[in-house]
């Protein structure tokens, strides 16, 4: 009991890390002409948060799914929120509402993934 604990804090604090990273690289895009910018941050900022969320769930199990769920969850909506300073990491457009819902569902596609993928994978961590 105390082990999947352990497991689950670990992997909040990872994923936490993850997303605060996500936060700031969110905002980048590369420019593709005339026609606007591609915002490639974004989605590398989730693919690195769906494979912390899938490594989780590989290494811990539920209990490190969970961890990854509440610690990408807390830490990205705590950088929505204004700073001492009134800055914000997530602003209020297009590419801060996305990233602030996409961020806890790619979680939970990583916890809809089938069972078997990570069946016979050893669980140490």
């Amino acid at each position: 009991m105390i082990e999947s604990i352990l497991k689950g804090l670990g992997c909040a604090a990872v994923s936490a890390l993850v997303a605060l990273v996500g936060c700031i690289w969110h905002r980048s895009s590369v420019s593709v002409g005339p026609v606007g910018s591609f915002p490639l941050g974004l989605i590398f900022a989730l693919a690195a948060l769906a494979g912390w969320a899938m490594a989780s769930r590989a290494l811990a199990g539920w209990a490190g799914l969970a961890g990854a769920a509440v610690g990408a969850f807390i830490a990205s909506e705590a950088a929505a929120m204004r700073g001492p300073g009134g800055d914000l990491m997530v602003q209020g457009d297009l590419l801060g509402f996305i990233w602030a819902i996409a961020a806890p569902l790619v979680v939970v596609v990583a916890a809809l993934l089938p069972a078997r993928w990570f069946s016979n994978l050893p669980r140490r961590l």
